[in-house]
């Protein structure tokens, strides 16, 4: 390689690093240091966050919500995907009331069920109409209010989790059913022998995508319950900066969070080499 073309690599290594340090790098600096106090290197904003209830209330949240979404898209986006893919030809309406709540704009679809779960509405008339007590969805400080917060947040982002599934599952062959079900394998036992061992990467895939996002939580609850019905760390470090004027003891919340994250990332990319690796024929 002559020298004129590793220059050129180089300035094509650097434009881009140099952007990500731009809007990466620096603000990441910028907001550590914002998290200490003004006058200087401090652990008195972490402390403060030690000693609100809230900002635990919070942490738990940001645990147990992702943790719930993901289950559930998981779950709905594999049958949505198992049943799609299973017929030649799906009925369209099925494929397009599947992609249609990714396909909404959030700020839309979390009014619209905000809506529907608000007392007087219609999931609480559909509950009177069949003889039941109305429940309050989205009550404050209530288990029923973040189950509503999980199941809204899933069933945003369900169709991506299916779509990602739906690869996987067109990427197995079909001679591997075909030998199966000359071996008098069932229904259940072709799923659980063969679909499901060869659909683990896309699993892997679909868990790293969405592990990550959802710990990123932030419009759903606070458009359903507000910042204090069923906080999270974004929306807890949205109400210290806007509301409470307490920009350094927000900052110190957001950097919590984002080490969270960033911990999540590396450890699951380190399950996914790790996993990659064990596969058969990784070696080749």
């Amino acid at each position: 390689m002559d020298l004129k073309s590793r220059r050129l690599r180089f300035v094509f290594a650097l434009i881009p690093a140099g952007f990500m340090t731009l809007v990466l790098v620096v603000p990441a600096i910028q907001g550590l240091a914002l998290s200490f106090d003004a006058c200087g290197p401090s652990l008195s904003n972490y402390e403060r966050l030690a000693q609100d209830s809230m900002f635990w209330r919070a942490l738990g949240n940001n645990l147990v919500v992702p943790l719930g979404s993901l289950a559930f898209e998981l779950l709905m986006g594999l049958l949505l995907a198992l049943y799609l893919t299973s017929r030649p030809r799906p009925p369209a309406v099925v494929g397009v009331l599947a992609v249609l709540p990714f396909a909404i704009p959030e700020i839309v679809l979390l009014a619209l069920a905000r809506y529907l779960f608000i007392p007087r509405r219609y999931v609480n008339a559909a509950l009177l109409a069949s003889g039941l007590s109305p429940l309050g969805w989205l009550t404050p400080n209530r288990s029923l209010a973040l189950l509503t917060v999980v199941l809204v947040d899933a069933w945003h982002v369900t169709p991506v989790v299916m779509l990602v599934l739906m690869a996987g599952l067109h990427g197995i062959a079909p001679e591997v059913y075909e030998a199966a079900l000359l071996d008098g394998a069932g229904m259940f036992a072709t799923f659980r022998y063969i679909t499901l061992p060869l659909l683990v990467p896309s699993i892997v895939a679909a868990v790293m995508l969405r592990g990550v996002d959802a710990l990123r939580i932030f419009s759903t609850p606070l458009v359903l319950t507000g910042a204090e019905g069923v906080p999270v760390l974004s929306t807890y470090a949205y109400q210290l900066w806007t509301d409470a004027s307490q920009p350094h003891t927000a900052m110190a919340a957001s950097v919590i969070l984002a080490l969270i994250v960033t911990a999540l990332a590396l450890l699951l990319a380190a399950l996914s080499q790790r996993f990659a690796a064990r596969r058969p024929g990784s070696a080749l």
